[in-house]
């Protein structure tokens, strides 16, 4: 029987650039131990699509995505990929506009789709949602570049947070451009380095000392399963998880697994990473994080869910299920079933008008 073809697109033209290429050189590997073929296909920084094993740092010819079929055409042949599996973090990649690509081509892609992928970028909306599905939040406040004071107006009602504050873009992953601010005159150039990043901004309300959990999810729905609750404890000079602790600094952070919790709190938190996916509509994958305070770990609140988690060698998604139990290459067959299914259901839908 032939082996199914799953295309791991990666690259892509956001700042996350590098950190996709090392998720796509573990994706490979684990694609191919799934019994997979496996084939990179990298997005440049020009926005051209070529074939390549970021694994051999090779590239190999153009390739031209066909939207009729979802097919690729490299020279003379044609490739049809079973599955695409996009690992693009960031914008056009993690925020639903790769998604909406695969989507019209009617082709079958592991991860959340395209209004989840959206959502799940925007901290916003993503917040707003969890907290409907009753998932404790934060608050918060925002300011949009376009909109006349809103800088001035943001920073005056900023003022009314208690500190620690967090910074964020507020679309933008891998912590890009965020930034801790424990005093007041530090908050303005924050807001200003995160604007270089995004149009919108949040400052939200920040918990001191916080323990930072996160919770991978898996599954579709109701079928979707949480794996077991990890602590990151970041080191050193890194106050929080924050982007050169993840990808920089071989030794920014400590993840213990499973995290230390009272049983009773590791459940609750648990039900409430899935409830979090439901909320946004999330299939395939995420990692749900949660902030936990210090004094009483009964008290927690949602930070952010990632619908496209880093796959790299020491990534927390792939660990955490490797830790409940799931080795990471049959996370990746479970992925790729799950985007088969999803594709096969959207096909049966009716699109006459009677």
């Amino acid at each position: 029987m032939k082996k199914k073809l799953v295309a791991v697109i990666y690259g892509g033209r956001s700042s996350e650039h590098e950190v996709s290429i090392e998720s796509a050189k573990t994706v490979l590997d684990l694609a191919e131990k799934a019994g997979f073929r496996a084939l990179g296909v990298l997005i440049g920084r020009d926005g051209r699509w070529t074939a390549a094993d970021p694994r051999l740092g090779s590239k190999g010819p153009p390739l031209i995505f066909d939207p009729a079929d979802g097919s690729l055409l490299r020279g003379r042949s044609r490739l049809k990929p079973d599955c695409y599996f996009p690992i693009i973090h960031g914008t056009t990649g993690e925020d639903g506009v790769l998604q909406g690509l695969l989507e019209m081509a009617g082709a079958a892609y592991a991860g959340c789709g395209v209004e989840s992928s959206a959502i799940g970028m925007d901290k916003i909306l993503s917040k707003k949602l969890a907290a409907e599905r009753g998932v404790p939040v934060l608050p918060h406040v925002l300011i949009e570049a376009a909109e006349k004071g809103s800088l001035e107006r943001g920073l005056r009602k900023a003022a009314t947070l208690p500190l620690p504050l967090f910074v964020k873009p507020v679309s933008l992953g891998s912590s890009v451009g965020v930034t801790k601010v424990k005093s007041r005159a530090a908050l303005g150039p924050a807001v200003r380095k995160a604007l270089r990043f995004d149009t919108a901004v949040m400052i939200e309300r920040g918990v001191d000392r916080a323990r930072e959990i996160v919770v991978g999810v898996l599954g579709e729905g109701a079928s979707a399963a949480s794996s077991v609750c990890g602590e990151v404890k970041p080191k050193g000079r890194h106050e929080f998880f924050d982007y050169e602790a993840k990808y920089l600094d071989d030794d920014g952070m400590d993840f213990i697994l499973p995290a230390a919790l009272p049983a009773a709190v590791a459940a609750a938190l648990r039900d409430r990473a899935a409830a979090a996916f439901r909320a946004l509509g999330c299939s395939g994958m995420a990692r749900v994080d949660f902030l936990l305070d210090p004094r009483d770990p009964r008290r927690f609140w949602f930070c952010e869910i990632n619908t496209a988690p880093g796959f790299t060698s020491h990534s927390l998604y792939p660990r955490l299920w490797n830790e409940t139990g799931v080795s990471p290459e049959r996370v990746v067959a479970r992925l790729v079933k799950i985007g088969e299914a999803r594709r096969s259901a959207r096909a049966r839908l009716s699109i006459a008008r009677k």
